[in-house]
């Protein structure tokens, strides 16, 4: 081989490693950036006890809900309370105020195709406790509600929020309520009556009304 030759043979050889330089890069930069990602995914700081949460459309779809994805949803905080004694508050006797935190309903109702302004929702707690909620209530509207500190009955200037609530006041429900309960938030901290305040949920249908 000439000296032509060589270095037309060298020069190829060059040509042809350029792609294999390119593509080591490219793969080292698609690795980094999968690896800066997942390192920078916000976790959920939230630890709930073994559970399930059956949800289930009105065209019948069902999803089950682990403790696992239901932490996972976006959570809602808020304050909020309830009456017990049924729906007048000022001869219940006792008052339950707490800030909550929880999955807001609608959340979960979207998992199994939503819910329309012909239809309501039953919650099932575990012990066979059931409560119906109209589209209006579920959308944290058409709700009796009462001042926290007088019990007096108020009318809310901002909708309340329907949430599957799993902590009070940063710590897992009380035994008997939890772990997931129906609760009414809101940034009045209004409270509702304790019949909408369904405790042990393990269940959440949607039907025609």
């Amino acid at each position: 081989m000439n000296a032509k030759s060589e270095a037309k043979s060298k020069f190829n050889k060059k040509l042809l490693a350029i792609p294999l330089i390119i593509l080591v890069i490219v793969a080292v930069v698609v690795s980094w950036q999968i690896y800066w990602q997942s390192s920078n995914v916000t976790k959920s700081n939230v630890t709930l006890p073994a559970l399930n949460l059956t949800l289930v459309g009105a065209n019948g779809q069902q999803k089950v809900l682990n403790s696992r994805e239901l932490a996972a949803l976006k959570s809602y905080t808020a304050n909020g309370g309830y009456s017990e004694g049924g729906m007048t508050c000022n001869v219940c006797g006792t008052i339950y105020l707490g800030n909550y935190t929880g999955v807001p309903i609608l959340t979960l109702l979207d998992l199994v195709g939503g819910i329309t302004s012909s239809e309501k929702v039953n919650v099932t707690g575990s012990d066979g406790y059931q409560v119906t909620f109209t589209y209006q209530q579920v959308h944290g509207q058409g709700l009796t509600t009462f001042d926290p500190t007088t019990g007096a009955t108020v009318q809310a200037s901002q909708p309340l929020k329907m949430i599957v609530a799993y902590y009070c006041n940063g710590t897992s429900l009380a035994s008997g309520q939890g772990p997931l309960s129906v609760a009414f938030v809101g940034p009045q901290g209004l409270v509702t009556p304790g019949n909408y305040w369904a405790y042990l949920v393990v269940k959440i249908e949607i039907f025609k009304a």
